[in-house]
């Protein structure tokens, strides 16, 4: 879904009505309430794989030639009921979702992950010219995620003074994603941007 829909994603489904400009999801809502839900009733949250096969290959059934497509209930039917078993499934547990998720996962060493700042949209999520869609950063010099989010934040205002001063108020609009949009020709000008943001910032080899 979205602005930039990839070949291998799986397919949601949308009521294609008047309604919402054709974006409206009252068909998935209703496959979850009809058909979903009765299947699952009773069935034990804590076996996520068990539950999620049980929707796509069973209760869906799509296939296409990259897989399981889940055209008929809808990816985001399906989706939507696969985060709520998980969330029901750490409950039933009495341990917090990410460790539960761990769990699933067979991870026995939690860190938090280090944030991924994305700075300059391009492609279908913005209106300029740059082939790529995102330009992201990630502090990987931080010692905390505290610190990780404090890098991140500042080489993005650092940016946005660059951007404003090199190609005026309105080049600082945001795209889809919430990076910078401005109206630049090449993927080389954006990291060039970027590369200036970061040494403003302080954080140059971080």
């Amino acid at each position: 879904s979205g602005a930039s829909t990839g070949v291998y994603e799986a397919l949601e489904l949308r009521d294609k009505a008047d309604e919402y400009m054709g974006k409206g999801v009252l068909k998935a809502v209703g496959n979850v309430n009809s058909i979903i839900a009765p299947a699952l009733l009773g069935l034990d949250p804590t076996q996520q794989k068990k539950i999620d096969d049980l929707m796509v290959q069973d209760l869906d059934g799509t296939k296409n030639e990259w897989g399981w497509s889940k055209s008929k209930l809808g990816a985001n039917a399906v989706l939507g009921v696969s985060m709520a078993v998980a969330r029901a499934g750490a409950a039933a547990k009495k341990v917090p979702l990410y460790q539960h998720i761990a769990d699933l996962a067979g991870n026995t060493k939690l860190i938090l992950p280090v944030p991924a700042f994305n700075i300059i949209n391009g492609g279908s999520h913005a209106g300029n010219a740059l082939a790529m869609q995102e330009f992201m950063i990630l502090p990987t010099g931080a010692s905390s995620f505290s610190e990780a989010l404090k890098m991140g934040s500042e080489v993005y205002h650092n940016l946005k003074s660059i951007i404003k001063k090199k190609y005026g108020q309105d080049a600082v609009n945001v795209g889809d994603e919430g990076g910078f949009a401005p109206a630049i020709q090449s993927n080389a000008e954006a990291l060039n941007l970027v590369n200036k943001a970061i040494e403003a910032a302080g954080y140059t080899g971080k």
